[in-house]
């Protein structure tokens, strides 16, 4: 189930090339930028006590390494969504005694405390949960015969569940946009059955409805934010300028307002549901010969392609990244390997802490066992479901001073 030594290496160089640009850039104080944590995602591979054919939430390292089984619940889950603190997930589950339809539940970061959040009644389902970026409620879509959709908002717990967007079509994947000014979500716009779909937005009031990409009986879809909000990443199935003759679902990108669409893939298989990194530096997305049969990929939003991270002759499907908050630091200084052991994007602040220096304390850190202290720096160090996350930190002269990373 994990990916190659080869592909860990190749994509271990692509994140240290990435890592080296952005600390050449990197202000004297430069933003809380999240770590890229784990990857969730969605299978119906067969384990031990998983009915045939019914999905599952599983997660993985950026490095399709360690890949956990997160619920085992006899009915289907799936379309995981993570917190914005990486600390809870938000998925879809197959509503009890109905074959067809949906309901929202969400669990922690290691598949513990699962519970159901959404009852809806009759032959209505609530599906596809993603959190507003202040981590305060969470957006789904609520839907009920053919025909009929629209957006619903609660709290984290379930509580409070009311109707906040009825757009002109029925709606699918309703997201925030990171600043919360704006919803985003595909529609479908066919008269009739599921065969056209167009990418929107609207304010947050539910004014000023946008169409940002609809081309004529494509089926445009699972759009999906960058996390500073300038870029939309999608799936589509559209020719533009003869650059899909196969019309099979391709991964795209454009402008937060419609511009500049860029096909990123061109291949003869179906690429679906992308997803940012937290840095906004990888996607991940879903790629095979169809929609019942497909790994998960990263490639960089420029389309080139990084690495498969998993291996499964069914679906791996519906990634999504999970974000780790990070301190406010000065420089990133890449990855660590000492006795064996991995520091994965370390970063520093402070005097004395240049690149090196912080390396070493993060080193001198793991071959002393990870102590409560080392050389006077207190260690703090906070699980997130199958990584951690370490934070080295003291104050000398009023002036704070740390050195932070993750342990996969």
């Amino acid at each position: 189930m994990t990916c190659s030594s080869r592909r860990r290496r190749r994509i271990a160089r692509a994140a240290a090339a990435l890592t080296g640009a952005l600390a050449l850039a990197a202000p004297a104080a430069a933003p809380a930028v999240p770590f890229n944590g784990r990857i969730a995602f969605s299978s119906d591979r067969v384990t031990p006590g998983t009915p045939v054919g019914k999905f599952d939430i599983f997660s993985m390292n950026a490095d399709g390494s360690d890949q956990r089984r997160l619920t085992t619940n006899p009915a289907g889950d799936r379309q995981p969504d993570w917190s914005p603190d990486g600390t809870a997930i938000a998925y879809t589950i197959d509503k009890p005694g109905s074959a067809i339809n949906f309901e929202v539940a969400r669990m922690n970061a290691d598949g513990t405390g699962s519970r159901r959040l959404t009852t809806t009644a009759g032959v209505e389902a609530s599906s596809q949960p993603a959190w507003r970026p202040d981590g305060r409620a969470i957006l789904y879509r609520r839907s009920g015969p053919v025909g009929v959709g629209s957006i619903w908002q609660m709290g984290v717990l379930g509580e409070s569940p009311a109707l906040r967007f009825a757009p002109p079509h029925v709606p699918l994947y309703p997201t925030w946009s990171p600043d919360m000014t704006r919803v985003l979500f595909t529609a479908i716009v066919s008269p009739a059955g599921d065969t056209d779909r167009g990418i929107f937005t609207m304010n947050a009031d539910g004014s000023g409805l946008l169409t940002l990409f609809d081309i004529p009986g494509a089926y445009d879809s699972a759009p999906a934010w960058s996390p500073d909000g300038r870029t939309i990443a999608f799936e589509s199935n559209a020719d533009v300028g003869a650059g899909n003759p196969e019309h099979d679902m391709e991964i795209w990108t454009m402008g937060a307002d419609g511009s500049h669409p860029v096909e990123l893939t061109h291949n003869g298989l179906h690429d679906e549901g992308p997803a940012w990194s937290p840095d906004g530096r990888l996607l991940a997305y879903t790629s095979g010969p169809d929609n019942r049969h497909g790994d998960i990929h990263l490639m960089t939003p420029a389309g080139r392609e990084l690495a498969t991270l998993t291996s499964y002759a069914g679906p791996d499907e519906s990634p999504d990244w999970q974000a780790i908050p990070a301190p406010r630091t000065a420089r990133s200084c890449g990855d660590l390997v000492a006795n064996g052991r991995g520091g994965r994007d370390v970063r520093a602040l402070g005097r004395g802490l240049a690149c090196p220096a912080a390396r070493a304390l993060a080193r001198r850190w793991l071959r002393a066992h990870r102590p409560a202290r080392v050389r006077g720096f207190r260690a703090r160090v906070v699980d997130f479901g199958g990584v951690r996350r370490v934070v080295l930190s003291r104050r000398d002269a009023g002036r704070r001073r740390l050195v932070a990373f993750l342990l996969p």
